[in-house]
């Protein structure tokens, strides 16, 4: 089990630059670091892999201490068995994938060296690259060379520091069952730092939420992205859309609580609150749905009518701005706009639960 409390100061010594301030354990499966960029990820494996140290706390991988500000201790970053796997490969461009992957090797692990290369090449299904250098392969089989690299180390942990940001979609999918099945079979605990709500959901068994510095929710990441609990959290995790209201009245035998959010009323959970009291929601775009024409026999409570301001397309999604009293961001499909005829000015009709709608503290 990975045990690691982090206190680093980066920048002027009057506590001008960003701080690190985490303490989490991480043990069997994968544990996601998750956070925008900026928010200290990096860092945090940084800390543990000996890259920087922390000005005080204390990092242990099971018996092996690696950190400790309060006896002295630094074990050198040759000695803390860490596999690490950078978001920009950093492959040797000169060396071919076999030997790549030699590099990693330790020469005290028990094997001949350059059989267990070729073994963990053949586990990432690049057996045929063994020859060719970085500049012959594509970016998933560059980030494959650089997982076998990592695990020919035989580490007691890996770090991955978004391993798969340059890799494309199809490429990612593939990959992301390949580093769940790696971290099954080696039983080692996997730190996974992303901002990819796909990558997250795949892979995390726990998730830490990074916010400035520090831990601000941890849980199973569907939990959290189902649930966050704070409006800080909520912005992390994709509820783009975080209102403040007032509580109306309540209809606990519908299961039903009104708000009103001053330019419109919506519906969410019963919640007990008493009325008058200001609260804060939000709702996830992909939570909401679009259609041209009023639907009136659904399970949604909230169906509002709404122009749309904007339309942001991107390769596989795009994002609507839609006014609705409020302004709502909606995220769908290429097709939906295309088959829907979304454009600026259209008149459309927003549905989305009750339940839908997180009450934020």
């Amino acid at each position: 089990m990975l045990d690691a409390r982090i206190r680093k100061q980066f920048g002027s010594r009057d506590g001008g630059g960003p701080t690190i301030d985490v303490h989490f354990r991480a043990t069997e499966g994968i544990t996601v670091l998750f956070g925008a960029s900026g928010a200290g990820k990096t860092s945090i494996l940084h800390a543990i892999a000996g890259i920087i140290d922390p000005d005080q706390g204390r990092i242990s991988l099971g018996d092996t201490l690696f950190f400790d500000s309060a006896s002295g201790c630094r074990l050198p970053m040759r000695k803390r068995r860490v596999g690490y796997v950078f978001q920009n490969h950093r492959l040797f461009p000169h060396l071919s994938a076999l030997h790549n992957v030699l590099y990693g090797a330790r020469p005290d692990a028990g094997r001949a060296p350059r059989e267990r290369a070729r073994e963990l090449l053949a586990l990432l299904g690049i057996e045929k690259t063994a020859d060719r250098r970085p500049d012959q392969l594509s970016g998933g089989e560059q980030q494959r060379v650089a997982l076998a690299r990592a695990l020919a180390a035989d580490p007691a942990i890996m770090l991955l520091d978004e391993p798969l940001s340059a890799v494309d979609v199809a490429t990612r999918s593939l990959l992301i069952e390949e580093i769940a099945a790696i971290q099954e079979k080696s039983g080692i605990p996997f730190v996974y730092v992303t901002h990819n709500h796909t990558e997250a959901l795949r892979l995390g068994r726990r998730m830490l939420v990074i916010d400035e510095g520090r831990i601000v929710q941890e849980g199973p990441p569907l939990e959290i992205f189902n649930a966050p609990r704070t409006a800080p959290v909520a912005r992390v995790v994709g509820a783009e859309n975080i209102f403040v209201g007032r509580i109306l009245e309540h209809h606990p035998e519908d299961g039903i609580t009104t708000i009103d959010l001053g330019s419109c009323l919506i519906e969410a959970a019963y919640n007990g609150l008493p009325p008058g009291r200001r609260v804060t929601l939000g709702i996830r775009s992909e939570d909401i749905l679009l259609a041209r024409e009023r639907i009136t026999r659904t399970s949604a409570r909230n169906v509002l009518r709404g122009t749309v301001q904007r339309v942001m397309r991107e390769m596989d999604r795009a994002e609507l701005v839609v006014s609705a009293g409020v302004d709502f961001k909606v995220s769908v499909t290429p097709a939906a706009v295309r088959i829907l005829e979304l454009e600026p000015g259209r008149e459309v009709y927003l549905l989305f639960k009750a339940r839908a709608l997180h009450l934020l503290a």
